[in-house]
């Protein structure tokens, strides 16, 4: 400002006064889970703008929101499989590593693996000691910007570093992880794992936020209906793999509270029989008990018979097979069905009029 005689201006004089609220390094010990920009806010409307315009009416706009929520969340549940399921290729092979990709979600442990890679780039120098806490300078080989200072405690294995990445982001900087490699540390500290980016974040919704509202006095949103519906049927499905005893039990009580509740649908639709929905549950439950053993053996059949290539043998039937015909097959198909019509001029099938041997003969 002095440089270019801008010493005073009021503009400028006034950002400098809020320089905390809009310069990085004032707010780098907050978290806003790496989000310092307004990307964030930029993308979610470049999402929002593939659902709704400026001509969308309140009505439309209702309605296309609940689908934008809900590809969200199927994105989102994508996620979860793949984090849950899918094996993560380490860069490195150490045990911090390895325990990272045990419990991070996929996006964070990319992210944890791009600090942990470089930590082989970096010297430690120990400054000072009092008793279990030690002060190092950690700086790169290659970046002599790259350098700050960690306060750490060995014994509690609690650090904190100068670039302050944990406190913004949510996951260890490459100068803490120099120092628990150099000393042996094989597991990231509980106190160091966040449990939002843990692969396992979603599980822990509970259903009791739901059980006020049973009553009647309040609505849960459909959204949340759907979501924890889905928490709960994950539940169930992980224990049918155990043994086929919970299957079972699942299975016939699954079938019970499904006839329950399309019971429940039709008298809300007010659809009735004459019975109140109480009584046809009762009666479902009843007409579920008597066939769930015949139900759930499950037959198994010999496949039909397919038709086999080549000439057929004598006294089979034709059999339709219901599969689709190539281009050839049909053009051919026409060309013997042009064949086999009577000609005009004699009556006779094989040729038409314009080829008839009598017709040319009278001529």
């Amino acid at each position: 400002m002095i440089e270019y005689g801008l010493d005073n201006n009021e503009w400028l004089q006034g950002l400098y006064k809020i320089r905390e609220s809009w310069i990085p390094v004032y707010n780098r010990s907050c978290f806003f889970a790496g989000m310092n920009t307004s990307q964030r806010s930029e993308s979610i409307n470049a999402f929002f703008d593939s659902f709704v315009n400026a001509s969308t009416t309140l009505q439309e706009f209702v309605l296309k929101f609940e689908k934008a929520v809900d590809s969200r969340l199927e994105v989102e549940k994508r996620e979860d499989y793949e984090s849950r399921h899918k094996k993560r290729i380490l860069a490195t092979g150490s045990k911090l590593e390895e325990h990272a990709a045990s419990i991070y979600s996929r996006n964070i442990f990319g992210k944890f693996q791009d600090e942990i890679r470089k930590i082989y780039k970096f010297k430690k120098k120990k400054i000072s000691k009092d008793g279990h806490n030690y002060v190092y300078q950690v700086s790169s080989n290659y970046n002599a910007r790259d350098m700050f200072f960690v306060d750490i405690n060995l014994d509690a294995q609690i650090a904190k570093c100068g670039c302050q990445l944990y406190e913004f982001l949510g996951i260890l900087c490459r100068h803490i992880l120099v120092i628990f490699q150099e000393k042996g540390i094989t597991q990231i500290p509980d106190h160091f794992i966040l449990q939002r980016w843990t692969k396992n974040a979603n599980r822990s919704i509970e259903v009791c936020d739901t059980t006020s509202n049973f009553d009647g006095q309040n609505s849960t949103p459909k959204i949340l209906r759907r979501m924890h519906a889905q928490q709960e049927a994950k539940v169930l499905l992980d224990l049918a793999e155990e043994s086929d005893e919970i299957y079972k039990f699942i299975i016939s009580d699954l079938r019970r509270t499904r006839m329950s509740a399309i019971a429940m649908k039709k008298s809300n639709l007010g659809i009735s029989d004459g019975v109140s929905p109480l009584e046809s549950s009762q009666n479902v439950n009843q007409n579920c008990l008597s066939e769930e053993e015949s139900e759930l053996e499950l037959t198994i059949r010999n496949p039909r018979n397919a038709q086999t290539k080549g000439r057929k043998k004598d006294g089979q039937k034709n059999t339709q097979n219901c599969r689709f015909k190539s281009g050839i097959e049909l053009s051919h198909a026409q060309q013997v069905a042009v064949k086999r019509k009577a000609c005009h001029e004699c009556g006779e099938s094989g040729h038409n009029s314009r080829t008839c041997k009598k017709r040319n003969q009278n001529d």
